[in-house]
């Protein structure tokens, strides 16, 4: 949860969730996103 946290934080809060959105529709699974998370 950290890593998403890290990379989140310097973001405002609409760039941070527009984010959030993009990068979870392009995974099926939570364990997929935070794969993709640490990859980051």
């Amino acid at each position: 949860m950290w890593i998403l946290r890290k990379i989140i934080h310097p973001m405002g809060e609409i760039d941070a969730m527009e984010f959030l959105i993009n990068k979870l529709a392009m995974t099926k699974t939570n364990d997929d996103f935070f794969d993709m998370m640490k990859r980051s």
